[in-house]
């Protein structure tokens, strides 16, 4: 059995425009700091993250305190929005509503499903053990859907918190994916032998 963990980036700066290298804040990195005392025991063999700045600051402890390196995977990166959004809940409802929806230069659900679920693939065949994945929430939910066939949505979607760790344990297939701060479990069909 291979236990794949998932982990969402920290708290935002959100003072900073620029998606990509939006920080994390003060508290934001205090949690990073802690989040890496939950993996300790958990015999991680690899550790796979969006090139952006948020999800490096918050795997990076982790990282150290386990000595494994980080790749970077671009496919990882949090969906393209286009530009700055004031009123974030209707974007994302919309979205959710219809997942080719997106702004002028943006990315549709359709399309961040199109890259993560490659990669995630790539990944999971790539590894022996336990590892963990580290990214953005509307880029994992997307993922996260895909693995429960479509149980996971836009209200399991506003219950992620920063950082969040979620959890996919395989033998030949998926057994149990489920969100490790509070224990739901979602049952799964076979996916992703």
């Amino acid at each position: 059995m291979k236990t794949i963990y998932f982990v969402r980036h920290s708290i935002r700066d959100i003072s900073c425009k620029n998606d990509q290298l939006a920080p994390l804040t003060a508290e934001g990195k205090i949690l990073a700091e802690q989040l890496g005392t939950y993996f300790v025991d958990k015999q991680i063999q690899k550790i796979y993250c969006s090139p952006y700045t948020r999800a490096l600051q918050t795997i990076k402890p982790t990282a150290d305190l386990l000595n494994t390196d980080v790749s970077i995977v671009d496919t990882l990166r949090e969906r393209v929005v286009g530009c700055w959004v004031s009123d974030f809940s209707s974007f994302t409802a919309s979205q959710w509503n219809n997942f080719d929806f997106k702004l002028e230069n943006g990315e549709s659900l359709n399309q961040v499903q199109k890259r993560i679920i490659p990669a995630y693939e790539k990944i999971l065949r790539e590894s022996q053990g336990n590892t963990i994945i580290c990214g953005h929430g509307t880029s994992l939910s997307v993922l996260f859907h895909t693995l429960t066939e479509g149980e996971f949505g836009i209200e399991e979607f506003k219950k992620m918190t920063m950082p969040d760790v979620y959890l996919a344990e395989y033998d030949t297939k998926l057994r149990h994916f489920k969100r490790v701060g509070n224990g739901h479990a979602y049952s799964l069909k076979e996916k992703l032998t």
